[in-house]
């Protein structure tokens, strides 16, 4: 069987001494999107940061290609990381930076790249998020669609291998929404990456992924498929989905 290309073992985190995921278990596989969904404040963005590199777990392993990722030496864990992409919520872009510079900042403090590459990779990147003209401006000068877009080129500026998007769709309309998944899933499909997202808009879930997981009360469940996911008899699973307002999730905090 080919290696995952992340694998979660066994994985908890906790906060303040509270446990707040709990032996977690997930595989997903090279050139695969796997959508996290589940009631805000259970952990999912912990969760992503964690599989990101960016927060140690308490307990457990994250796994790249077979290696542990928090056992690594520094340095091979450095080049690990230079593999992925992480588009954070609210895009953590350069307020002081134009567009350009904002996706060339990776490009280089990561190095590697001349200054003909860099602009080269500026160009491809403005043209394929459908922003050129945007290209001198600062953030603060585009609109939030537009900043999702600068985010997703940062992101990909450096050809990860494994994207991370936490919530890309944020704050954005149903138009706009749907336009960036689809932006999302033909960078995915052009450069054959392993995508892991965060969404509770189960539209977007449904157009992105190809299998689903659920992070509550602590816990990972898998769904499965779209198909699977709809017809999931947990019953958290099934009021989430659903947006009822009667069930389990009731009691859960916002």
């Amino acid at each position: 069987m080919p290696t995952p290309r992340i694998e979660v073992q066994n994985l908890s985190i906790q906060f303040d001494e509270e446990p707040l995921l709990q032996s977690l278990h997930l595989s997903v596989d090279k050139g695969e999107v796997f959508v996290l969904i589940g009631p805000s404040g259970h952990g999912k963005s912990v969760f992503l940061k964690c599989l990101g590199g960016i927060l140690p777990p308490g307990g457990g392993r994250v796994m790249v290609e077979g290696e542990s990722l928090y056992d690594l030496p520094e340095k091979r864990r450095a080049q690990v990381m230079r593999h992925m992409g992480m588009l954070f919520q609210k895009n953590a872009l350069f307020d002081s930076l134009t567009v350009a510079e904002n996706i060339a900042f990776p490009l280089r403090e990561v190095g590697g790249c001349d200054e003909v590459e860099v602009k080269k990779r500026i160009d491809f990147f403005l043209e394929a998020v459908a922003i050129p003209h945007a290209r001198n401006l600062y953030p603060h000068e585009i609109s939030g669609g537009m900043q999702k877009r600068l985010g997703i080129a940062r992101a990909l500026a450096l050809y990860p291998e494994t994207i991370f998007y936490d919530d890309p769709t944020a704050g954005l309309d149903p138009t706009t929404s749907r336009k960036i998944v689809q932006l999302i899933m033909d960078l995915q499909k052009q450069q054959g990456s392993t995508v892991i997202a965060i969404t509770n808009d189960m539209g977007r879930a449904y157009q992105m992924a190809d299998r689903i997981g659920m992070i509550v009360n602590g816990e990972l469940i898998i769904t499965g498929n779209v198909k699977e996911t709809k017809a999931h008899k947990d019953p958290r699973v099934h009021q989430f989905i659903t947006g009822e307002l009667e069930g389990p999730l009731m009691e859960v905090s916002p």
